[in-house]
């Protein structure tokens, strides 16, 4: 399981990109519909993950990520509980 030290991270990288509260995203929210990231922004989020966490997220990865909950399943696989 990620940590929570982690998960808030990314959330407040969401958050900073999709200018909805840190404290109102789910794990279930879609980036696109509920978060309203667009092609840009969720081009934006690899760069800033990848930044913020040293890992290297391949586009094919990327565009396969459509929700919260999948975006935190790759930062588990990639960084585990860092």
């Amino acid at each position: 399981m990620i940590a929570p030290a982690t998960e808030a991270r990314i959330y407040k990288i969401l958050s900073d990109l999709s200018a909805v509260p840190q404290q109102q995203i789910k794990r279930g929210d879609r980036l696109r519909e509920d978060l309203g990231l667009d092609s840009v922004s969720s081009m934006e989020l690899v760069s800033m993950l990848s930044e913020e966490f040293s890992i290297d997220v391949e586009l094919e990865e990327a565009v396969r990520i459509t929700d919260v909950a999948g975006l935190l399943a790759l930062a588990e696989n990639r960084i585990g509980d860092a």
